[in-house]
């Protein structure tokens, strides 16, 4: 196995669902530009991630001044509408991923990118799959929000990927993050730190590896 770094992390096993003492002990990664922008983002997010026989758990908390999301409903392209906390998995020896999002107030949406896209759209992203057990849970806090997502392994196994400890994915945690009811010019911040601020570039994610766990 590889040595643990920055963009390779080895991630816990819980037993049951996470609760905010387990979390606690967990390692945090922090988001940031991407690498070829400057700075940090004017307002900070981290987040962590746990593994079980279910799926992947995640939990983000984002620093967040101005809460905004304007579309209630799920499955849909809630960055067009407001804050959002994006998650993109994806087997690192296939071309097939995920890109999952969860909104302050809980809202939950999944679009997925097959092997073969070519002239396919985003609305073909998000339609036209059956990938819709993504549990969601958000809540409104005294500095922003923070967000927990479930990752059902039956899904993430559905082409024959393992999910057992020591089976690698990789991931890109993104952000978008909006500070007026206009929403516009939202602050785009990421982890792992990518050459550029888009978030498909799938050759530059981060590695996870599931720990060891019953």
């Amino acid at each position: 196995m590889k040595k643990e770094s920055p963009n390779h992390i080895v991630i816990p096993y819980v037993n049951g669902v996470p609760d905010h003492s387990f979390w606690g002990c967990v390692s945090a990664q922090g988001l940031g530009y991407s690498a070829d922008v400057s700075g940090v983002p004017r307002e900070t997010a981290e987040v962590r991630f746990a593994w079980n026989a279910c799926g992947l758990f995640v939990r983000a908390a984002l620093e967040d001044s101005f809460v905004v999301a304007s579309d209630r409903r799920n499955e849909q392209l809630h960055f067009e509408t407001g804050d959002v906390f994006e998650l993109f998995v994806k087997p690192p020896s296939d071309d097939y991923y995920w890109e999952m999002y969860a909104t302050p107030f809980g809202n939950k949406s999944t679009l997925f990118f097959p092997r073969e896209r070519e002239g396919m759209t985003v609305e073909n992203f998000l339609r036209d799959h059956s990938f819709h057990g993504l549990e969601v849970a958000a809540e409104i806090t005294d500095s922003g929000w923070s967000a927990e997502m479930l990752v059902p392994a039956r899904e993430l196994t559905t082409f024959g990927a393992e999910w057992t400890a020591g089976t690698e994915w990789t991931v890109l945690c993104g952000r978008y993050n909006y500070n007026n009811d206009k929403r516009m010019d939202p602050e785009l911040s990421m982890w792992p730190r990518v050459s550029k601020t888009n978030y498909h570039l799938t050759a530059e994610y981060a590695l996870l590896v599931l720990g060891e766990g019953e």
